[in-house]
């Protein structure tokens, strides 16, 4: 039995993910999935709750799924791939499967090599001292290296190499394989019969419009998203602003991902917005992208601690599991605690419940982003989920 892991959003689940599912079952694989929990990379909450998207993957043939803490799913690329991987090696996978743009491992691998090299560093200064975006200035400086070029131009590409840099640091061992993303690109607006974009099925279902979603998601989810289930950040603008406007200058410098003197930047825009956007597109700048500020600004409101940047989660908690996945369970060793009942969580000391509060706390949070909001203490009140039960 070979056991291939996945980090995903499923954000939401559509046919496209469903296109990486059905290859790897038809390799004969066990299929592990680590899925972001309700606060999402782009800085944003997820769609729809984490429970519903892990109940989605079930149902679409994943084995197994477990959860990427919210310290890890709503932060850089660089952070979300060490997560993600520090959890699919504590669940004993042998291979691990993405999406990209390029479907070439070779040239992924190529430029995670020049990315590993010693003088990029330097480099990348120089670069960065121009004034352009991290991102520009990294993809400029790996081309004059030796990357292919316009690889670190694509979204999924760039994460895939991120995989493969957090992979070596962990000390994985295992395969990569590179499933080539079908469909229309990242965050597109087209139309694709293969698959459309999750961005374009997230915008239609802000706008009640669950029957465009439909035609592109799996048949085994028809009728399965419901208008209570979608997540709309705006329920939560009032709150994040209130929040904010009480944080000082050190509460900022502490947050992850600070550098280069945002807090100032920060601190002063929350004083003068009146709502999220205004916030925002005050911080945002040709050096600073819109996806990393709306991340600092929810790490602030969310209290995401900085000692959890470029660390691997102390825990693995599990969403759900096919008979499959459940076998995979019994045969491990593990070398972090794994969760599978919420019992098990109030156990956690240290770095570890450090992480389980804040992931509370932003579970919280988010039952406020629900279009019929919820009570407190839904992380412990999750069921784990069986196919059979399904």
């Amino acid at each position: 039995m070979s056991v291939t892991g996945v980090i995903a959003e499923f954000n939401p689940f559509h046919k496209g993910h469903q296109l990486l599912i059905d290859q790897l079952h038809q390799s004969g694989d066990t299929v592990v999935c680590v899925i972001s929990g309700n606060f999402v990379q782009r800085g944003d909450t997820a769609i729809i709750p984490k429970s519903k998207r892990a109940e989605a993957a079930l149902r679409c043939g994943v084995d197994l799924v477990a959860e990427l803490p919210v310290c890890w799913s709503m932060s850089t690329a660089q952070n979300f791939a060490l997560g993600g991987v520090a959890q699919l090696m504590a669940l004993g996978c042998e291979r691990i499967a993405f999406g990209s743009e390029c479907g070439d491992i070779d040239a992924l691998t190529k430029t995670a090599d020049v990315l590993s090299d010693k003088n990029l560093h330097e480099r990348l200064s120089d670069k960065l001292s121009t004034g352009i975006s991290f991102a520009k200035a990294r993809q400029q400086v790996a081309e004059e290296m030796g990357a292919p070029a316009g690889l670190l131009e694509h979204a999924n590409d760039t994460l895939a190499v991120e995989y493969i840099l957090a992979a070596r640091r962990l000390g994985f061992t295992g395969d990569f394989y590179a499933f080539a993303r079908k469909g229309a690109d990242h965050d597109s607006k087209e139309i694709n019969p293969v698959a459309v974009s999750a961005s374009l099925i997230r915008e239609h279902l802000l706008t009640g419009d669950i029957g465009f979603a439909e035609r592109f998601i799996p048949l085994a989810l028809r009728r399965f998203i419901r208008p209570e289930m979608i997540s709309d950040i705006a329920r939560l603008e009032t709150a994040v602003l209130s929040v904010l406007r009480t944080k000082t200058k050190e509460d900022f410098s502490a947050l992850p991902d600070i550098s280069e003197g945002l807090e100032n930047k920060l601190l002063f825009s929350v004083q003068q917005a009146t709502n999220l956007d205004e916030l925002c597109m005050a911080i945002k700048t040709k050096r600073y992208s819109h996806a990393r500020v709306r991340r600092l600004v929810l790490s602030a409101f969310l209290q995401i601690p900085c000692e959890s940047f470029l660390q691997p989660p102390p825990y693995v908690r599990i969403l759900g599991f096919s008979k499959s996945g459940e076998n995979v369970l019994k045969s491990l060793q593990p070398t972090v605690p794994i969760i599978t009942r919420a019992t098990e969580l109030k156990a956690l000391d240290g770095f570890a419940k450090t992480v389980f509060e804040t992931e509370c706390r932003a579970t919280d949070l988010y039952a406020l982003s629900l279009q019929k909001p919820q009570s407190c203490g839904l992380e412990y009140k999750m069921k784990l989920l069986k196919t059979e039960c399904l």
